[in-house]
């Protein structure tokens, strides 16, 4: 089962899970030399122990009696489908109506036979725009006539239908992802927001959601 691909107009590339994530580092342990001797006096009374070793088996017994749940969800669960779309050929003033009038952030934008080419953002386009590129730095000033393929971000990761959603949310926090379009060979499916898996984590309150 492959969770994520990256799809764009030179086709699509299939991206390992394993891939995707910060690997954690644990830097090697070194000896430290004893400051000074441990006190005897400094050690806790056999009742004092007893006391903390029962305050902490109360600790544990409270986490193990949380209710568990088993769930796992998927994208297809999540997602908002039907999606709304842009083609790479519409006007960038077509793209800024549907972010006022829809409050969107991103809009995928599909090519005429149905296939994801792409997505677009509403910092995208008002940096645009304004002549900035990519790093913020002055370019040539762009214009609302053009179009939306011109700013467009041509290499889309996208999730399966069948993505545990808590992959998604962890893209989302290391990523700084903002949406995650969801595809079945190249055709899009619906799009998952960090607002959708909030909403997610609200209607589904035993879910582990970070792994």
């Amino acid at each position: 089962m492959t969770s994520f691909v990256v799809y764009g107009l030179d086709g699509h590339e299939y991206m390992p899970i394993e891939k995707m994530f910060k690997k954690t580092r644990v830097d090697k342990t070194v000896a430290i030399a004893t400051e000074r001797p441990v006190n005897e006096r400094e050690h806790l009374e056999p009742s004092e122990q007893h006391h903390q070793r029962h305050l902490a088996e109360q600790a544990y017994s409270t986490v193990e009696q949380l209710p568990q749940s088993p769930t796992i969800l998927l994208a297809e669960q999540v997602m908002v489908s039907p999606v709304v779309t842009l083609s790479p050929e519409a006007k960038i003033s077509d793209a800024l109506m549907l972010f006022q009038k829809n409050a969107f952030r991103h809009v995928p934008v599909v090519s005429s036979v149905g296939r994801l080419v792409g997505i677009v953002s509403d910092r995208d386009v008002l940096r645009y725009l304004a002549g900035l590129n990519e790093n913020y730095r002055h370019q040539q000033p762009h214009t609302t006539r053009e179009q939306v393929g011109q700013l467009m971000t041509p290499r889309v990761l996208t999730a399966s239908v069948d993505t545990d959603v808590r992959y998604i949310a962890r893209l989302f926090v290391e990523q700084h992802i903002g949406a995650m379009p969801v595809a079945k060979e190249g055709e899009l499916k619906g799009i998952i927001t960090r607002s959708d898996v909030l909403r997610a984590v609200m209607r589904h309150y035993t879910l582990e959601l970070w792994v």
